[in-house]
This record gives C-alpha cells, structure tokens and sequence, in this order.
C-alpha cells in the first residue's frame, strides 16, 4: 500500500478538528495513512496541506489494524444515529 491521504469534509474554520504536534495546535484538514516498514503511520495534515510534525506509529499487525477500523466503524454508526435524531 502507498500512502494515502484522506481530506476532510470542508467545514467552518471553527468547527474543524484540532490535532496537537510538536509546534502546537493546527487546525485537521485530513490525515496521511503510510506504511513504512513495520509500522503504519498516522500524520495529521494541516487545513493548508502540510504534514503536521507529529506522527502515530502502529504496528503493522493485521489484527492491530483490523482492531481499530472496528472501533472506527462502530464511532461512525454512533454519529450517524446522533445526527439522525437531530436531524428528526
């Protein structure tokens, strides 16, 4: 797998996600998935496309992986029903 970068929805500049890295707080604009070695890194992108100076290292488990994409699966069904009773 090549790196991936997955660009967040637009949003006001408010409301978009902070992530904390080694200069401070920047405003989330998306997130670099890339495999590197036997790891997987996670790297915040900043609102203007850079790559924040933080990365999350996972191990790169299939199980560890399989793991957490449940765990986001599962945070995704959440907030689509919250949205759907503000929504109703």
């Amino acid at each position: 797998m090549d790196q991936q970068i997955i660009t967040f929805k637009p949003v006001e500049p408010a409301r978009m996600p902070v992530s904390v890295g080694r200069n401070g707080d920047l405003k989330t604009g998306g997130v670099s998935i890339q495999p590197i070695g036997r790891e997987v890194w996670l790297q915040a992108i900043s609102s203007k496309g850079s790559a924040a100076r933080c990365v999350v290292a996972l191990p790169a488990d299939p199980d560890v992986l399989r793991e957490m994409a449940a765990v986001l699966l599962m945070a995704a069904e959440d907030i689509q029903v919250d949205q759907e009773k503000v929504a109703a």
